[in-house]
This record gives C-alpha cells, sequence and structure tokens, in this order.
C-alpha cells in the first residue's frame, strides 16, 4: 500500500519527520514501513503510520478523555495551533493539527499560514539551505527587525541557522502563491 500525501506536509521522510523503519503500528495493528517520529500532543503510542495520522484514526485514537461530570474528549494532535489568521478556515486548522504529520522544534513550533490557508512544511534549514529562498530569509530578517535586531546582529543569527542544531529555520511555502516562509527556533 503506497503512503499517503498530505497537503500541507509533503515529504515527512524529507523533513525528518517520519523515517523508514520496519514496525507494527499500535493504533492500526498494520506492519508498516515509515514511521512517525514527531511530536504527539495526546496518549503516547509505541509506534505510529502515517495512515493512521492522515485518516485521522490517530487523533481519535490517542485523544485524552477528561475527567469529572463532563466527560470532554480531545483529539490528540500532532502540532498545535499558534497564532492562526482570522481569515484561515476551522477546516485547515483541524487538518493540520489532527491529520497532518508535526515536525519537532526546540522549544516550540509553529505551523505558518499565508493566502488564508496553511503552508505546506518543506522542513528544518540553515543558512544554507535558506540561500536559495531569498524570500524565506527576507521573512526572518524582517522578524528580526521587528524585534528591534540591527542589521550585523541579524546577518550573524541568519549565518548561524544550523539545519540539524541550533538554533534552527523551518522552512515553508504558501499553496497559492509560492511565497517561501520561514520561522526560527532555539533551545
Amino acid at each position: 500500500m503506497a503512503e499517503p500525501t498530505f497537503r500541507y506536509h509533503p515529504d515527512p521522510l524529507a523533513s525528518g519527520s517520519a523515517v523508514p523503519a520496519d514496525h507494527v503500528c499500535s493504533v492500526c495493528g498494520m506492519p508498516r514501513r515509515i514511521r512517525y517520529r514527531g511530536p504527539v500532543y495526546g496518549g503516547q503510542p509505541d509506534s505510529l503510520c502515517l495512515h493512521c495520522i492522515h485518516s485521522g484514526a490517530a487523533s481519535r485514537a490517542l485523544g485524552v478523555t477528561g475527567g469529572g461530570d463532563d466527560g470532554f474528549e480531545s483529539p490528540a494532535v500532532f502540532s498545535d495551533a499558534l497564532d492562526v489568521p482570522d481569515d484561515v478556515p476551522l477546516s485547515v486548522v483541524e487538518e493540520i493539527t489532527r491529520r497532518t504529520p508535526g515536525f519537532s522544534g526546540w522549544q516550540q513550533e509553529s505551523w505558518l499560514y499565508h493566502c488564508g490557508d496553511g503552508a505546506a512544511f518543506l522542513g528544518p534549514a540553515g543558512y544554507r539551505e535558506l540561500e536559495a529562498w531569498p524570500e524565506a530569509l527576507a521573512v526572518l530578517r524582517e522578524d528580526r527587525r521587528r524585534h528591534g535586531w540591527a542589521p550585523p546582529e541579524t546577518e550573524r543569527f541568519l549565518r548561524g541557522l544550523d539545519r540539524a542544531g541550533e538554533p534552527t529555520a523551518y522552512l515553508f511555502r504558501c499553496l497559492h502563491c509560492g511565497a517561501a516562509l520561514a520561522s526560527w527556533d532555539i533551545g
């Protein structure tokens, strides 16, 4: 069976959110060849496949039920919905958080949005990777400028970005206009 495709995370293997590994998924019980290794905010499975994330079965199965009389149920999510613009539909947020592989950050990963939709996560990036995406570097420069950083200080910071170390950038691409976007994180 072919691996599922994700609109907002087109290549979980390349991004490091999944790895080739023979395993039996804790949710569906099926033997699988690709194992998810990103965050799960909910019950912690021993092993999780991309099929169960894609179908929403993992979010439902790993959800948390609250105590007390109300017995609320909260589905598991694979990324937090932080700073979501008002023009992004709830259905998009639910697809990103409940049916799309997340990615691990140093502190708090944050999905990016553009053109009233979620952007596609391409993966972690260092300065060398970002040089091919000048728009993404411009986004990071503007972020640092808004926080009062001087241009030389910003350039030193950007040149220190490391795909596998810290600080790290996270590269996204708008699904509508193609704009390259980036955020950063440090431990």
